[in-house]
């Protein structure tokens, strides 16, 4: 199977983005014991201050499945309601062959 990487535009409405951050940041503990999931980075958007990216990468579909239908996820999702202007947009991609720097 192929890496599998999501792509997540994140509007927080006005003055949440870094408690929006800080909920992202909880999930931390869950991702370092999840084998499967190589990247899990979040990214201030330098021309708005209310947008948040995050880019996840996963060693596969099963990887992505295992860390999307966890509790500890279940439970992020479950906060962003007073934090987020809109609903998330997601973007599901797999990486080239040649892109540089990703984990293998």
């Amino acid at each position: 199977m192929s890496q599998t990487s999501i792509f997540i535009k994140m509007v927080c409405k006005p003055g949440k983005r870094d408690e929006a951050v800080a909920a992202l940041e909880t999930m931390l503990p869950q991702v370092e014991a999840e084998p499967g999931t190589l990247v899990y980075s979040f990214h201030r958007d330098a021309g708005d201050e209310d947008v948040l990216w995050i880019f996840e990468l996963y060693r596969d579909g099963d990887a992505l499945a295992v860390h999307s239908g966890s509790d500890a996820m279940k439970q992020l999702m479950g906060s962003f309601g007073d934090l987020t202007a809109e609903p998330p947009m997601f973007v599901m991609a797999t990486p080239t062959d040649t892109s540089k720097g990703l984990p293998s």
